[in-house]
Parts: C-alpha cells; sequence; structure tokens
C-alpha cells in the first residue's frame, strides 16, 4: 500500500507543485489593486464649496517614507507647486499648497510612497473638485 501511495505521490509531483506554488503564492501575495492610502484631506472625489484647502493630507495604513515620497497636484493652471513635505506622525503625509492658489475645477493628486514594514512602493492618484459660489 505504502508503495503505491510514493508511486502515486511521485506520479503527481509535477503537476502538485504547480499547484502547490500557485495556492502559496496566491496567499502571500497582495492583490494588485491593495493601496495602503486610507483616507485623504480634501476628500477623494469630493467637492469643495466653502474654504479654499491651503494643505493636502494623505492618510495610510502605516507610516510613510516621507524621503521616498512624491506627491504632484494638478489642475486647470497645470501642475500647483507643493511645498512641506513632511508627517504629522499620524501615519499621513502633509503639504503645503504653494501656488497657484486654486481656483473652482477639477484636480488630481498623484502619489508614490513606502509605508513603515514594507519595502513596496506604491502609488496612486485621487480627484477633487472646487465649486466656489
Amino acid at each position: 500500500m505504502l508503495r503505491y501511495r510514493l508511486s502515486f505521490l511521485r506520479s503527481l509531483r509535477p503537476s502538485a507543485a504547480v499547484l502547490a506554488a500557485v495556492f502559496f503564492l496566491g496567499g502571500c501575495t497582495s492583490g494588485a489593486d491593495y493601496s495602503p492610502l486610507l483616507n485623504a484631506e480634501p476628500a477623494a472625489g469630493s467637492t469643495i464649496t466653502e474654504r479654499l484647502p491651503r494643505t493636502l493630507r494623505l492618510f495610510y495604513a502605516s507610516l510613510p517614507n516621507v524621503d521616498v515620497s512624491t506627491v504632484t497636484l494638478t489642475g486647470p493652471e497645470g501642475e500647483y507647486t507643493l511645498r512641506g513635505l513632511h508627517t504629522m506622525g499620524a501615519d499621513d503625509l502633509m503639504m503645503e499648497i504653494y501656488r497657484p492658489a486654486l481656483t473652482n475645477g477639477d484636480y488630481t493628486v498623484n502619489w508614490e510612497t513606502q509605508v513603515e514594514g514594507d519595502s513596496q512602493t506604491y502609488s496612486g492618484e485621487y480627484q477633487f473638485s472646487v465649486a466656489l459660489p
């Protein structure tokens, strides 16, 4: 009986190895759509109808590495100058929207970072709008 099992297992070895690898790797890798970005100010998809924001703040699942992080803001005036990229120690990135001043229109925030405990670089984008009366 043991010989039969061993020969049966040997005959399945290549197929079983492939299936085991697929199962193992599938369970160990994160999905391509995973993002450590949890929230932002201004919020993704929001429309600002009152006071213009003077800063961008992006909140992550873990503390982002400021040294390898980039954030850009584009809108009706093209690319906006951001300055003072830093963390407030709350698993976030924060920076001042320096110039030009925001006006009514649609804006896109592009970001790239690595978060604490993870050497993978993550990136993404989100939009918000300004519609002051």
